[in-house]
């Protein structure tokens, strides 16, 4: 997953650094992010800004020449989506949407809410 062009040392740097349509709109859809996960952690892991949960990484946000990414980080998720989503596109285990339409609230939430499942039974057990 590791991306060129925007080597940043935070998540806000990261932000700054790509393009600015694009960097709004993946504003839009972290803060929706920490909005749905508990206690979420940004950070920077393999170049692109990440939200941890319980300290495993749960998703993250990057740029393309064309496009924002949501990377899910689980193909059974993306898999378990596939043909369910009314927004963006997926591609393996990656939520592509473009920056003039950012992910809603609730592409968002249900991400985000299945993948804290998916983190939650594999700390839990």
């Amino acid at each position: 997953m590791v991306r060129e062009g925007y080597p940043a040392a935070s998540v806000e740097e990261y932000l700054d650094l790509v393009p600015p349509d694009q960097g709004a709109a993946l504003r839009v859809v972290r803060d929706r992010l920490v909005a749905v996960v508990p206690d979420a952690e940004q950070v920077i892991s393999y170049q692109v800004p990440t939200i941890r949960y319980r300290g495993a990484g749960l998703v993250a946000l990057s740029v393309a020449k064309e496009h924002c990414s949501l990377h899910l980080m689980s193909p059974p998720l993306a898999r378990s989506l596939a043909g369910t989503l009314t927004e963006g596109r997926l591609s393996g285990a990656t939520l592509h949407f473009d920056a003039a339409t950012p992910l809603s609230e609730a592409t968002v939430r249900l991400v985000a809410t299945r993948r804290m499942a998916e983190v939650d039974a594999r700390l839990d057990h």
